[in-house]
């Protein structure tokens, strides 16, 4: 699948295991993680035929028919010139050409597991052939050995020793019955034509199966550090959120507990109703220290220390991006500077990382357009940028800020879409509901 034909998409669904050469679910590793879903058409070479799906059923069908044609060829030639062929010349065979032809067909059901005894035993039958002096058209049986040994012996050099010991005899054969040399030539290229068919389909089968394994070792590769990336920033997403939850119950604690020092009037019941609210704090504090200090396996950056921004401070990212060049157009909704906290720190993260991306991917002087606006329960985030590289052709690099905007925006109940609109543009839409954060 071309990615220039197809959207950006950020998307958390399962993916299929991949089917290996035989067709059979090749084995993957079962995480449980969801991901992502890859829905892709069968390709010709993944559609599977009757020889590939059924092949014992399907290789004694075809000593059946090889023992068929074989028997109305001889049966044909047997007759003198100028006799018509009806099917009474079938039974005027002798038993012993119904037998070497029985033979060298059976011997057909075997050929994937034991091509040069295939070989072996339809040259014997040959040579038996030739001396008892029968006529010709028991050939067939010979020729599609021959192609087994191409395509199903695996070892190289008894390969190519088998087809030049089959080319040496039947040219030895051939002279020795031949009215000129053309006959000759053309059985022996005909018998190493049939061998190297079969070769090049068994290097066109390993070539396939090597791709096939790159593709699942990719995708592997390319899953863990998906998982490597949304792990990442999960946890930085909740270090973000634990400093301003606890920022804010620690302050309903000290407000609690100052208030229950200078209360005056009717002091039972403040005292009282001012320590439940210092209580409820402190245990609050302590859960949510508890189950988010568990994801904070390491040691917090110098930045991570600082007060965590919002969209108040957009113009501070714009006004980098226009020294660099762009030219920049921003739109903020006045409404935008009561949101609450967690909405407020990931729609400023969500542009962040969008003019990061600019920066990045977009070229020289590229034009931004920037909205912020507060639409009834949603905030919606709507960043457009110019770009002077060819979005038919390809697409900005995958790294990980997509998806930590993405996961973001999930987090929150919303959603988050970017891709090419066209025209060489470039659009991050994010939008994010209001009410849940408020639940």
């Amino acid at each position: 699948i071309g990615p220039a034909r197809v959207p950006w998409q950020v998307s958390m669904d399962h993916v299929d295991p991949p089917s290996s050469s035989d067709g059979s679910p090749a084995a993957a590793p079962d995480d449980g993680a969801p991901w992502r879903r890859i829905l892709t058409p069968r390709t010709p070479s993944q559609r599977r035929g009757p020889f590939a799906r059924w092949p014992r059923a399907a290789d004694a069908v075809l000593a059946v028919a090889v023992f068929v044609a074989s028997t109305i060829a001889v049966a044909a030639n047997s007759l003198p010139d100028g006799v018509a062929f009806t099917l009474n010349a079938v039974g005027d065979l002798p038993a012993a050409a119904y037998v070497l032809l029985a033979v060298s067909s059976a011997a057909l059901v075997w050929r994937r597991q034991s091509p040069i005894a295939v070989v072996v035993v339809t040259f014997a039958s040959a040579v038996v052939w030739s001396f008892l002096e029968y006529a010709e058209g028991q050939d067939l049986a010979l020729l599609i050995a021959m192609y087994s040994v191409g395509r199903y012996c695996l070892d190289h050099r008894y390969s190519l020793a088998t087809v030049v010991v089959a080319v040496g005899i039947v040219g030895a054969g051939s002279a020795s019955d031949a009215d000129s040399a053309v006959d000759v030539a053309a059985a022996m290229a005909l018998t190493w034509l049939a061998w190297y068919v079969g070769r090049r389909l068994l290097n066109r089968g390993s070539y396939l199966a090597l791709l096939q394994d790159r593709a699942r070792q990719l995708e592997r590769e390319q899953e863990a550090r998906a998982r490597e990336a949304v792990a990442a920033e999960r946890t930085r997403i909740a270090r973000e959120l634990h400093d301003i939850v606890a920022h804010r119950v620690s302050m309903m604690t000290v407000q609690a507990g100052a208030a229950r020092t200078i209360a005056r009037q009717d002091v039972d019941t403040a005292v009282e109703a001012m320590s439940d609210i210092e209580h409820a704090g402190r245990q609050a504090l302590g859960e949510l220290r508890h189950l988010l200090g568990v994801l904070r396996t390491d040691a917090p950056d110098p930045e991570d220390l600082l007060p965590q921004p919002g969209l108040a401070q957009l113009h501070h990212l714009t006004d980098q991006l226009e020294h660099t060049g762009a030219s920049v157009c921003v739109v903020v909704d006045p409404r935008s500077g009561d949101l609450p906290a967690a909405i407020d720190l990931s729609g400023y993260r969500i542009a962040q990382e969008s003019l990061t991306n600019v920066v990045k991917h977009a070229g020289p002087n590229p034009t931004v357009d920037v909205s912020v606006t507060v639409d009834g329960s949603r905030l919606l985030i709507d960043i457009t940028n110019t770009t002077s590289v060819d979005l038919s052709t390809t697409l900005p690099r995958s790294g990980y800020g997509l998806t930590g905007m993405a996961e973001r925006a999930a987090l929150l109940g919303g959603s988050l879409t970017a891709g090419p609109t066209g025209e060489g543009r470039w659009r991050v839409s994010a939008e994010i509901p209001l009410e849940a954060a408020a639940t």
